[in-house]
């Protein structure tokens, strides 16, 4: 497998991913304000995630990888290399189809959440998520 680098982008460098989210069709927007995470092939975006603070809580979402570089392990890797630099509960929510990954890195089922994120949660609760966290 080629190589790949994983970089936190500097708050002035949020147009690239959101040029990354927009190229297929993600609903999420990053905002200066977040934790944009990214994994590149040699100077190309191939995945991103990123970081929401809410309220004092943080919060994984728009978790993407190219279409031609998925099931290569690429979100696994991004997602580790992310979970790794955080010093504090990461919560997300998680398509229902999408939970078994979730666990295998580390994410765990959530019955209860902050109410922050508890109204966040009722507002996507329709797309068939459950909320995790790690």
């Amino acid at each position: 497998m080629d190589t790949l680098r994983f970089e936190r982008l500097e708050a002035i460098k949020t147009p690239l991913v959101n040029k990354f989210y927009s190229q297929y069709n993600a609903r999420g927007r990053a905002t200066k304000g977040d934790q944009v995470w990214v994994a590149y092939h040699d100077l190309i975006i191939v995945a991103a995630c990123r970081i929401q603070h809410r309220d004092g809580y943080l919060f994984l979402s728009t978790v993407l990888v190219a279409p031609n570089r998925r099931r290569q392990g690429l979100a696994k890797q991004l997602l580790k290399h992310v979970l790794s630099n955080q010093n504090s509960l990461v919560y997300t929510f998680a398509y229902v189809e999408l939970a078994d990954f979730y666990q295998s890195i580390g994410f765990n089922f959530v019955l209860t959440l902050p109410t922050p994120l508890d109204t966040l949660f009722a507002v996507y609760q329709q797309r068939k998520i459950v909320a995790m966290q790690y």
